[in-house]
C-alpha cells in the first residue's frame, strides 16, 4: 500500500507531502499504480522547480518507497495550484485503486 501523507495549513495550503510504501498492484517494474502515483508526484516536483522559483527540500530512498516534499513557499501561488493538481490526480488514483493507494491528510 501507497500511503500518501498530506500536511496542510488552516488555509488548506499543501505544506508537506510524503508518500510511502509499495502498490503492490503488480510485478516490481509492471505496477500501474506505483508508476502512475510516481509519475505524478515527480512531474508535479519537477513542474515547481521548472516553472516557479521554488526549490523543495526533498527527501528520497535510491530504491524506491519513499518521497517527501517539503519547503514550498504557501505564498507561491503557481507552486501551490501545481500542488493542488498533483492531489487531484492522485485522488483520481486512489478512487480506482482503493486497495493500492491511500491519501492521508493532516
Amino acid at each position: 500500500m501507497i500511503n500518501v501523507d498530506v500536511t496542510l495549513n488552516d488555509a488548506g495550503q499543501v505544506t508537506d507531502v510524503i508518500m510511502d510504501g509499495h502498490a503492490e498492484h503488480g510485478e516490481y517494474g509492471h505496477d500501474i499504480v506505483c508508476a502512475g502515483a510516481s509519475a505524478v508526484l515527480f512531474g508535479s516536483v519537477n513542474a515547481i522547480m521548472g516553472l516557479t522559483s521554488e526549490k523543495p527540500d526533498i527527501d528520497y530512498n535510491e530504491d524506491g518507497g519513499h518521497f517527501h516534499v517539503r519547503s514550498v513557499d504557501i505564498t507561491n501561488e503557481k507552486a501551490q495550484l501545481i500542488l493542488q493538481a498533483m492531489l487531484v490526480s492522485l485522488q483520481t488514483i486512489e478512487e480506482e485503486y482503493k486497495d493500492n493507494i491511500r491519501l492521508n491528510y493532516k
